[in-house]
């Protein structure tokens, strides 16, 4: 019942719950989170493209999904590849609203890494979601003042918080991703852009380097989450109503001991 002193919710600040037509990119988004994330909003009506490394991937990625998804390989480290990948879905479909950036790759620590490895940890895990993040806005921009006009989603990490230890180079790339969608935020409202920062704890992801048998008694345990969980909550986040920003989500195992 809608309170006296409240006006019903105009039918227009609903648009963002529907997906329908809706044309979203996501980077990774060929195995783990990207890969369950594709699917279920290619199943809920949205024209997603997704990109990453590998060929194979890609059509595991595609052809499991049951809606229209796209896919090319390009590495989110180059400046070429990315915007490469935001022309390509210009034409394959119209644009970019939502942009899922969520491509990441397993740090160490500076002890022992070279310094080539660390720089590519940099480029893929910062560089790589920033220069993303700008090909998108330019097109978000474009689409002119009223209604959705877009919502970058940063996936980062509970990492960036809790700091373990021998992963300091990937936790230095998620702790700036946390500062750099807190800072994006504060601009990009202004534009009716939304922007959410998720963080996951541990998921059975490619990027945990674990082994099935591993991985099957963690998430047993309680102590590992699905990629399909995380895909929910993006899920969620990107189809509350347009006057609703959902700033940021911590979701771990419910077991997980760090």
């Amino acid at each position: 019942m809608v309170s006296p002193r409240l006006s019903p919710a105009p039918a227009a600040s609903q648009d963002a719950t529907n997906l329908a037509g809706k044309a979203v990119i996501i980077s990774g988004g060929t195995t783990g989170i990207g890969r369950a994330t594709a699917q279920l909003l290619a199943a809920a009506g949205a024209r997603v493209f997704v990109f990453g490394r590998h060929e194979q991937d890609i059509h595991q990625t595609v052809g499991g999904a049951a809606g229209e998804c796209h896919g090319t390989v390009a590495d989110q480290s180059k400046q070429e590849d990315v915007e490469r990948v935001f022309r390509e879905a210009d034409e394959r479909i119209g644009g970019c609203d939502i942009l899922i950036n969520n491509a990441a790759v397993s740090g160490g620590s500076v002890f022992d890494k070279r310094i080539a490895d660390i720089r590519y940890t940099l480029d893929a895990n910062l560089f790589g979601y920033l220069a993303c993040t700008h090909e998108a806005l330019e097109r978000m921009k474009s689409k002119g003042p009223g209604g959705m006009r877009g919502h970058i989603v940063n996936v980062g990490s509970m990492s960036a918080d809790l700091r373990e230890p021998e992963g300091d180079i990937y936790v230095a790339t998620k702790a700036a991703i946390q500062a750099f969608s807190e800072s994006l935020r504060k601009t990009a409202n202004k534009q009716g852009i939304r922007v959410t920062l998720i963080e996951p704890g541990a998921v059975a992801t490619p990027i945990q380097e674990k082994s099935p048998e591993e991985e099957q008694t963690k998430l047993e345990k309680m102590e590992m989450l699905f990629p399909e969980d995380i895909a929910r909550c993006i899920h969620y986040c990107i189809t509350q109503p347009q006057r609703c920003d959902v700033v940021a989500v911590q979701i771990r195992p419910l077991k997980q001991l760090i």
